[in-house]
């Protein structure tokens, strides 16, 4: 999802979040975080980076599901003992084309 819808959906289940750790996975790694301000942040940076997000993984009591959206995620969240969810930033690009040429190729 693009980064306005991401962020807007994130704080509005900000409260939901607290206590979890918040897992980043970027284009060089992963990183956890545990507080809200620091996974903030790193979204930030990724904004500006022009990447866009998706809920990765859910890590449960009962084990690893998946969510494909901040909706599916607030259920999770109600209906099962969630202890971490895995975000992952991507650069999402706008026509083919431009996917083509990231590989180096039609230059």
């Amino acid at each position: 999802m693009k980064a306005t819808e991401f962020k807007s959906e994130i704080k509005d289940i900000k409260e939901n979040l607290k206590g979890l750790t918040l897992q980043l996975v970027t284009k060089n790694g992963y990183r956890p975080y545990f507080n809200l301000k620091e996974f903030g942040n790193a979204i930030l940076e990724e904004e500006n980076k022009g990447n866009d997000f998706r809920i990765n993984q859910v890590w449960t009591k009962a084990g690893i599901v998946g969510a494909k959206s901040i909706k599916a995620l607030t259920e999770l969240i109600k209906t099962e003992t969630v202890t971490a969810i895995q975000f992952e930033s991507f650069f999402n690009y706008s026509t083919t084309e431009k996917y083509i040429r990231s590989f180096g190729a039609l230059d």
